[in-house]
Order: C-alpha cells, then structure tokens, then sequence
C-alpha cells in the first residue's frame, strides 16, 4: 500500500511538473509570437511610407495622431543619436548611426514598445527608417 501511494504521488508531481512545462512553453511562445506579429506590422507600415516619400510635417502628423505613439527627439546629432539609441537593443546603435551620416534629418517617434527612426532627405522626404525595441 506505502508503494502504491508512493508511485501515485511521482505520477502526480510528474504530471504537475510536466504540465507546467508545457504551459510555460506555450506562454513563452505565444508572447514571442506577439512581439514578431506586431514588429512586422510595424515594419510593413513604415516599408509602404517610405514608398511615398512623405514630408516630415506630414509624417509627423500621420504618426502623432495614432493613440500611443510619441515624438522622442528631432532633427538629432549623431552624438545625441547614438546616445538616445544606446538605450535600445544593442544590435540597432550602429545601424541607426550609420545611416545619420546618410541621410540630415532624423525625427525620433516611440510606438509602443518600438521606436520609428525616420531618416529624411535635404528637401525633407522621408528616405529610410530603422525599426528598435526599447
């Protein structure tokens, strides 16, 4: 009888221990799932503005009046670029940097969990964008 409650009660904390597995699995996958989703809904976005060359009063203005996005820093030097993007993940700073020396005007929007680096050229037409993670 000691045996048999003994071999029940492994079962159950095997059970237990195997379904906790499972449901931190899902968890996990279906948040990451989430974050690619929305990033490449994100990125689609900005992909298809950038195809219309937009100027900066209207791409500033299309942006600002989506609910949760903001303007974090405009027209911003490398220094202050490089800074401001050491805060996201690290593969980005470069990037984000390297093309500053592109393009003259750069205009900082934050999006949720994402921030839109928007790189406009000299006449103010948006020319090229970076999509970072804060």
């Amino acid at each position: 009888m000691f045996e048999d409650r003994r071999k029940a009660v492994l079962v159950i904390a095997g059970s237990l221990a195997a379904t906790g597995l499972i449901l931190a699995l899902v968890f996990s996958l279906s948040g990451w799932a989430y974050q690619q989703r929305e990033g490449s809904l994100h990125d689609g976005r900005l992909k298809r503005l950038v195809e219309q060359h937009p100027q900066v009063a209207q791409v500033s203005a299309g942006i600002l009046a989506e609910p949760g996005t903001r303007a974090i820093a405009a027209a911003v030097s490398k220094a202050d670029l490089r800074r401001l993007s050491g805060q996201w993940r690290r593969g980005d700073v470069d990037r984000i940097v390297s093309k500053r020396r592109t393009w003259p005007d750069v205009r900082v929007f934050g999006a949720g969990d994402l921030v839109y680096v928007l790189y406009f050229d000299a006449e103010g037409r948006l020319q090229d964008y970076e999509l970072a993670g804060q």
